[in-house]
């Protein structure tokens, strides 16, 4: 059963070319009460993310296609979507992708495999402030 959260029944785009991996996030957010979405690629995300509205775009880095670097340019990039928070999960902790995620406009950066303490860590960072 879904926690009560201050994001619950936010929309959730979850972007991974793995479906276990998907699966896996997919149903750590649905525990915080969020509505996800998946995608397998960037481009699909792109797709999706022209025809519906996300409150959140947890994106893997590595994937064919677009990858998730391409994927938080282009969201970041188009005036409509920039609001949109963007969360890159990587097997990659080194810092050159981190702060190559961060200058291109991801709002946090988080390594697998994720647990549900670094989602709801990540929600609270991007949900729950006052700027």
């Amino acid at each position: 059963m879904a926690q009560s959260t201050p994001w619950h029944g936010k929309k959730v785009l979850v972007v991974d070319d793995y479906l276990a991996v998907r699966k896996t996030i997919k149903e750590l957010v649905q525990t915080l009460g969020m509505v996800p979405t998946e995608a397998e690629n960037g481009l699909k995300a792109q797709e999706l993310l022209k025809e519906n509205k996300f409150d959140l775009v947890i994106t893997d880095l590595v994937m064919p296609e677009m990858d998730g670097f391409e994927l938080t340019e282009a969201i970041k990039n188009d005036p409509v979507l920039r609001p949109t928070p963007v969360v890159i999960i990587s097997t990659h902790a080194d810092s050159k992708y981190i702060f190559r995620a961060l200058r291109l406009g991801a709002d946090d950066y988080l390594t697998k495999p994720p647990t549900a303490e670094m989602i709801n860590s990540v929600l609270t960072r991007i949900f729950d402030h006052d700027w």
